[in-house]
């Protein structure tokens, strides 16, 4: 009976993914500084609990990062994404949530003004409520897609439908997003 043998991954042409890879703490806590943002975006409107959520894919990440293709054509960034959009979906589908598993430190969000914050959190506030007003399939489409940067392929595989399944729950996910949006701001003017 043979064993798979794993063999030692190839360096990549980033220093950051080695460290994370050699599991040095500072490489990783890096990888989610830089990767983090978008990774959280998607949590936080895909998951009840974004928190337990991105710890999850994080775990995740670092458990397969050593499989990353550095050769390949996607980016590490694209490929985290891809991780945390089919996990975010299989956990839907579970109705589930996992433990806490990786800790992680709040990712510092970028100085602004008082009033541009304000600006930035009011429409976020009116963007996550349009979002949550969607059906699961098109929320799932249209974050991973515009938030998680996610192919229609790449959806499709994720979802496990037809790329015209994805293409049709994408178009009218905008489109019923975009009236949500609209009726929103005639509401505050």
């Amino acid at each position: 009976m043979s064993r798979a043998v794993r063999t030692k991954p190839l360096p990549s042409a980033d220093p950051l993914i080695d460290g994370a890879v050699a599991g040095d703490r500072r490489a990783r806590r890096a990888l989610v500084l830089r990767e983090g943002p978008r990774v959280l975006a998607l949590c936080r409107r895909l998951a009840d609990d974004p928190d337990d959520a991105f710890q999850e894919v994080w775990a995740r990440v670092f458990k397969s990062l050593d499989r990353f293709d550095v050769g390949g054509t996607a980016s590490v960034g694209t490929w985290i994404r891809t991780i945390a959009h089919r996990h975010l979906v299989d956990r839907h589908r579970r109705g589930k949530v996992r433990g806490v598993v990786l800790p992680y430190e709040e990712i510092p969000a970028p100085l602004a003004s008082a009033e541009d914050a304000l600006a930035r959190r009011q429409r976020s506030h009116a963007l996550d409520d349009a979002l949550t007003r969607l059906s699961d399939e098109q929320r799932r489409v249209v974050v991973g897609h515009h938030l998680g940067e996610l192919s229609l392929g790449q959806l499709a595989e994720a979802e496990g439908v037809a790329i015209g399944t994805i293409k049709s729950r994408l178009h009218r996910g905008r489109a019923h997003l975009a009236t949500l949006l609209a009726s929103k701001l005639s509401e505050r003017a």
